[in-house]
């Protein structure tokens, strides 16, 4: 598979106030690309969730207030790129929007949820990203490490990357 680049922006525009752990820190210890790799970016309940880059929703599970806990709390979205060879899951969302859905495609940019708080934990968005090398489905599906780019991030700034579909890390143009 060829490199290719993808345009990314902030999924918290309006309200990104810190990082509150990224990728291997804190409880992000697992073999699961999507917690292994996650980045916890606060900001306060409420704050609204955007796609960072445009894609389709692949797996979806809503909020079901029964079932929170001092870890999983809040809806899930598992998300691809439209070339399916990267990726990205968002969680301890509330408030997502009716008509998004297993199949909905979402551009860069369109709103996914806002910020839900339980238990004390400090409010905050998990998002991980994935490159697959080889695309979807059957690829091989490496987790990838954008904290500190995530983190400079202004409101409104996009950045460019660079998946090189070949095992070496991302780069940011």
């Amino acid at each position: 598979m060829a490199a290719f680049d993808m345009e990314l922006s902030s999924p918290l525009p309006f309200g990104l106030s810190g990082g509150l752990g990224g990728p291997g820190e804190g409880g992000h210890q697992s073999s699961d690309w999507y917690i292994q790799f996650g980045m916890d970016l606060a900001a306060a309940e409420g704050t609204e969730v955007r796609a960072a880059f445009d894609a389709h929703i692949t797996r979806f599970s809503p909020h079901d207030p029964s079932t929170d806990s001092g870890k999983v709390y809040g809806a899930q979205l598992f998300m691809r790129a439209p070339n399916d060879m990267m990726g990205a899951f968002y969680t301890h969302l509330t408030g997502v929007p009716s008509g998004l859905t297993v199949g909905s495609q979402v551009s860069r940019g369109d709103l996914l949820g806002s910020v839900f708080s339980f238990g004390g934990i400090p409010p905050h968005l998990h998002m991980a990203l994935v490159e697959i090398i080889g695309g979807a489905p059957g690829g091989v599906y490496q987790g990838v490490d954008l904290y500190q780019t995530m983190l400079s991030l202004s409101d409104s700034s996009s950045i460019t990357v660079s998946f090189n579909q070949n095992g070496s890390p991302p780069t940011v143009a």
